[in-house]
């Protein structure tokens, strides 16, 4: 009979190594129950239920093996449950046995081990969801209390507060609390179990949350510079936890949860290969242009793209390509990565706070966490310069003695001159908007100079009339980079009153 059981684990598409830990608990008698079933938040994720007599026992049998396994993308968690964890459910009035275990698969029992009961009455439910809002009230009157006093510690009591929202969850969804992983650990392993998760935390790393983080460099935990974007995440968290339960207040059962809002845009179809692009995660549309040229009305709309990686070199080639594919529906697209845009909010802030806006979002992907912003900022402009990426000396010289002083001809290579206009636009930009760009597309960079709103008739007049130097294609070309350009008369003297205008020297 012990064998037929056995077998049944075999019935499931584990690795060895897990179906070698199931069978030692049984062998040793540790082994109560085991259900196999999948999470109600997320039905990809594939949870193993374990009851066992004896946790710490049952635990060294597996090691570490339960995080390997769930983290590399096999979508097995296993969780130890005793008769305590089955108690307190009953106690705290707890769904997760009719949630959970009722509807999954059993495959072992000890023939020894009663059933947990899963008779609930969706009326208990209404204390559960009372206890919560009662312990999150009081949390959040002490965070409250600290910030206000600016007490030290007070940003360790936000991170305190997050590790009960998570307890919540956690019995919610894996029916026992995670207490002996460290708060990083839980949100990774939450976040997978319920998505809606994902939307608090910006990642530093897969591994690293940026905002947590941030704590840890702290000495006093001081509500400084991090305090509101600690509290904001507080408050996000409490607002999903309460989604989740209206969510199963309607359903008994959680069906869907809410994606983050986007708002239409008549043009979507031109950024279809972005949108279809899984690096893509959000689209913020944050400026619009109309103009007259050549009997036609050009539109012109400028798009942050947020990506989850470093930006490819195939995707700037995508956004180039859709920047300019339709005469009268063009674009002006920046893009980062989320970490890149965290990373830069000390000096940046003012730029992306304006961009990133709930009402700015024409697409997302899924959920994603909002930038989490400072308190304070400073746009210290001569630190931002250190993100410039051509050395500001060569450059600054070469068009203070060769461009704008030089006498008839002027010779250069058309690949430094393409450099010097790419310097000169990203710093012009960057003291008016305080936003480092980073494109050297000479046509965004013209898009964002005019969205300073410091543009003038003259300025555009210039720009048609040194078109060929601006945009020379053989400047960007590898095979042609160093061909020189031989300037004189009206164009030498068109560059000059060119980067006289977007000097700030």
């Amino acid at each position: 009979m012990m064998e037929t059981k056995k077998e049944l684990f075999k019935k499931v598409d584990f690795t060895k190594k897990l179906q070698n830990g199931l069978l030692t608990l049984v062998s040793q008698k540790l082994l109560c129950i085991a259900w196999y079933g999948h999470a109600v938040s997320n039905k990809k994720i594939k949870i193993l239920w374990l009851y066992v007599k004896n946790k710490k026992e049952a635990a060294a049998v597996f090691s570490d093996q339960n995080r390997a396994v769930f983290f590399a993308d096999k979508e097995v968690l296993v969780v130890l449950l005793d008769e305590h964890d089955v108690t307190k459910h009953k106690k705290i009035d707890s769904p997760f046995i009719h949630l959970s275990l009722t509807k999954a698969e059993v495959l072992y029992t000890d023939d020894e081990t009663a059933m947990p009961s899963d008779y609930y009455f969706w009326e208990y439910f209404k204390k559960f969801k009372e206890r919560y809002i009662e312990r999150q009230q009081l949390l959040k009157s002490y965070t409250d209390d600290f910030i206000k006093d600016e007490l030290e510690g007070s940003c360790y009591l936000f991170l305190k507060g997050y590790e009960k929202e998570l307890e919540t969850l956690e019995l919610l969804f894996l029916g026992a609390v995670n207490d002996k992983g460290s708060l990083t650990e839980r949100l990774l392993i939450i976040e997978k179990v319920c998505p809606l998760l994902k939307s608090v935390f910006v990642k530093q790393d897969t591994d690293t949350f940026y905002l947590l983080e941030q704590q840890s460099l702290s000495d006093a935990g001081i509500y400084d510079d991090w305090g509101k974007a600690l509290k904001k995440a507080q408050k996000k968290i409490k607002n999903i936890v309460l989604q989740i339960f209206d969510e199963l207040d309607k359903n008994k059962k959680i069906v869907s949860l809410q994606q983050q809002d986007t708002v239409p845009f008549k043009y979507s179809d031109h950024l279809k290969q972005l949108q279809s692009n899984e690096v893509v995660e959000e689209i913020f549309l944050f400026h619009e242009t109309v103009s007259y040229l050549d009997n036609k009305t050009v539109r012109c709309f400028y798009l942050l793209l947020i990506t989850k990686e470093k930006v490819s070199k195939t995707l700037k080639e995508i956004i180039r390509e859709i920047e300019t594919a339709d005469d009268e529906v063009q674009f002006a697209i920046i893009a980062h990565n989320r970490f890149y845009i965290q990373d830069k909010v000390y000096y940046q802030q003012g730029f992306y706070k304006k961009v990133c806006k709930s009402n700015n979002r024409i697409y997302t992907s899924g959920y994603h966490p909002a930038i989490h912003w400072q308190n304070t900022w400073y746009p210290e402009f001569n630190d931002n310069m250190l993100d410039i990426k051509y050395s500001s000396d060569n450059i600054e010289n070469f068009v203070a003695t060769a461009i704008l002083s030089a006498n008839e001809p002027l010779v250069t290579s058309s690949k430094h001159l393409r450099k010097c206009f790419i310097y000169m636009l990203q710093v012009h930009i960057l003291y008016h908007l305080d936003y480092v760009p980073n494109s050297k597309n000479i046509n965004t960079l013209l898009q964002l100079v005019r969205y300073t709103g410091k543009t003038t008739e003259e300025f555009e007049q210039l720009v048609q009339k040194i078109k060929p130097l601006l945009f020379n294609d053989d400047a960007g070309k590898n095979k042609v980079r160093k061909k020189n350009i031989r300037l004189e008369g009206q164009m030498l003297q068109n560059l000059q009153a060119f980067f006289k205008l977007i000097n700030l020297a």
